[in-house]
């Protein structure tokens, strides 16, 4: 019977750290086993694991020798079977994505038929950019933060397109796009970015309001606005909350309202873009209002 691997994993010793479903079939856990054997039977969907910490007495028992190890790459197609036996304790993180996804890049992004890409089971490689961009970019993101969905969305865009590049056989080579976004489609975006300051917003939403692949939108919106989607809109959060500050309202509301998850956190990001803090600059307006009068 064939059984997810978030299914099979909360079904043994594993444990939870963290989840986010970003869209029906696309999501990331991260967990941490100890002392454990598990077993993974056609589960449907690909898996992309990255070990963050140990797994060094981590092995297959039914795939190629080796061990695990910080920083260490599994990939696990749809039609994958394993066994794993787990001596040490280790963290690890996992990306779900279907092969309708792979296909999706296939005939969005170059135009070709994709119902035959097949994804290489691959057990314990070294592959340092998806490490990578695992460790340093996705694992410190606030999963559960409306402000971070966009970046933890594109990050995972990134890992299926690389997965799709260097891990998929008869994969039709990705174009580069030429050009920016055509300025209807550029201010259609823009205007929904603006319009959902304080709610979760995903790349998929936006290439599908573009009409475009999420492949080809990342890249021309950053070719048109010369930023990334999800740097784009922290800008465009903050910016929003320097006009609400010049107001009276409480800055917890003007937190929520600009998709922040708390004072706090306005707080930090504030200050890391501005040097001062939301309190601060409030104080600096009314000074200078003062000032002037």
């Amino acid at each position: 019977m064939e059984q997810g691997i978030y299914q099979a994993l909360m079904s043994t010793g594993a444990q939870l750290d963290n989840e986010c479903r970003l869209e029906p079939g696309l999501g990331v856990a991260s967990w941490r086993n100890r002392f454990d054997q598990t077993r993974y039977d056609r589960p449907g969907h690909h898996t992309l694991s990255v070990y963050l910490q140990g797994g060094e007495q981590t092995e297959r028992l039914d795939g190629p020798r080796g061990r695990g190890g910080a920083g260490k790459v599994c990939i696990m197609p749809a039609q994958h079977q394993s066994e794993w036996l787990i001596r040490d304790e280790f963290r690890f993180f996992h990306l779900y994505f279907t092969p309708a996804h792979l296909q999706r890049i296939a005939e969005q992004a170059c135009d070709k038929e994709g119902r035959h890409l097949e994804l290489v089971d691959r057990t314990f490689i070294d592959d340092p950019l998806l490490s990578d961009l695992v460790r340093a970019q996705l694992m410190p993101l606030d999963w559960g933060d409306p402000l971070d969905r966009l970046s933890l969305s594109h990050g995972c865009w990134l890992l299926m397109l690389h997965a799709y590049r260097h891990h998929t056989r008869a994969a039709a080579p990705l174009p580069t796009p030429r050009g920016g976004l055509a300025p209807a489609v550029q201010r259609r975006v823009c205007d929904y970015l603006r319009a959902h300051l304080d709610q979760s917003i995903t790349l998929s939403e936006l290439a599908a309001l573009a009409e475009l692949s999420e492949y080809h939108f990342a890249r021309m919106f950053a070719q048109s606005l010369g930023l990334p989607p999800h740097r784009y809109l922290a800008s465009l959060r903050l910016a929003r909350a320097r006009e609400l500050l010049a107001g009276d309202l409480p800055l917890a509301q003007v937190a929520l309202l600009c998709g922040f998850s708390s004072q706090a956190h306005l707080g930090n990001r504030f200050r890391q873009a501005f040097g001062i803090t939301p309190g601060q600059w409030r104080a600096s307006l009314s000074s200078s209002r003062h000032t002037v009068a």
